[in-house]
């Protein structure tokens, strides 16, 4: 049993900061040369207030906008941000539940301390499941191939059509040759997208591995090589698996190692409010059963979660702050016994 990484084990430090009047051209090569995902704008407080992201700046291409047109035009406000302190177990729920794959990391005044990744998170929790938890097949991605000479605004709009990051293009031997993130960005930062064309960008070569290979081994592999794909080649198909998907992944088999801290809340309810309150509880995930009481006491709670940290954190933001409760009581709970 081990303890849930901390975002703040796994962020990116170099901070991809651009001003609001940069232009989107410009926030490409920030996040080229920091090589991230999205770039954040901060206010004079340092906190994050506007991002633009990898997958905004593609889905803005596509539709005809300008490289020339200003981040503050096009970017997010308010962002989505995780804190320093949160699991990246929560930081990959909130995006999943957001479909952002670009998080801002901010501390407890609100201030930006690095940005987070799937694929920052992916490694992390990989070194801490043995191989053979799961395989490949599970999470892959179409292959999205187009000729040599279409433009880098038409490959723009093919990858937002088919909501993948990348494109292909196969050479005249059949093999197919990638232009990843970086190089499309490459591309958006120094050159005309509406006359620079793909198969000038289209460079990379793709390691292969065969159907069902490790998970464990598909995130080593890719870690050893400094790429972020695989070519998975089963008969005569072949698909693409990322570290991203293998980060979600990995997130759906850290139940068998993470260390369970259980807690008891009794909890003092205005009058009438008792079943309703207890509902409305049940929808938080950590709160795994809550008991109407007679005595002192109106409700028992019941709440799990990987730490005590977090755990408190529950009571406080979640529990404790609802209007309708007058008074709670917390305790922590130790197995020492455990029926067999």
């Amino acid at each position: 049993m081990v303890p849930i990484p901390r975002v703040g084990d796994v962020m990116w430090t170099r901070l991809p900061i651009v001003s609001g009047d940069q232009s989107l051209a410009g926030a490409a090569k920030v996040m080229l040369d920091n090589r991230t995902l999205g770039v954040v704008v901060n206010d004079v407080e340092r906190r994050p207030s506007l991002v633009l992201t990898y997958r905004r700046l593609v889905k803005l291409l596509a539709k005809g906008v300008s490289v020339k047109e200003q981040v503050a035009v096009h970017g997010v406000h308010p962002p989505i941000t995780i804190r320093l302190e949160d699991t990246v177990i929560e930081a990959l729920e909130t995006m999943k539940k957001y479909n952002v794959r670009f998080l801002p990391v901010v501390d407890d005044y609100g201030v930006l301390v690095g940005v987070v990744e799937p694929r920052h998170i992916a490694g992390k929790l990989w070194e801490l499941l043995p191989h053979g938890v799961a395989k490949i097949e599970g999470s892959l991605r179409k292959i999205v191939v187009l000729s040599g000479d279409l433009t880098i605004r038409v490959a723009a709009k093919a990858m937002d059509e088919n909501s993948v990051p990348e494109v292909f293009v196969k050479t005249s031997r059949g093999e197919l040759r990638l232009m990843n993130e970086w190089d499309f960005l490459e591309a958006v930062a120094t050159t005309n997208i509406d006359e620079a064309k793909v198969g000038d960008y289209a460079k990379r070569a793709l390691i292969k591995v065969p159907a069902g290979f490790d998970a464990k081994s598909a995130v080593e592999l890719m870690n050893e090589n400094d790429v972020t794909r695989l070519l998975v080649v089963e008969e005569n198909r072949e698909r693409i698996v990322t570290i991203t998907d293998l980060a979600f992944e990995a997130a759906k088999h850290m139940d068998t190692l993470i260390t369970k801290t259980t807690g008891f809340v009794q909890v003092k309810v205005k009058p009438g409010k008792e079943g309703e309150l207890a509902a409305d509880l049940l929808i938080i995930p950590e709160v795994k059963e809550v008991y109407i009481t007679a005595g002192e006491y109106d409700l028992l709670i019941r709440i799990e979660t990987e730490d005590t940290r977090t755990l408190y954190r529950i009571v406080t933001e979640k529990i404790r702050s609802d209007p309708r409760i007058l008074e709670t009581r917390t305790y922590i709970g130790v197995g020492i016994a455990e029926k067999k």
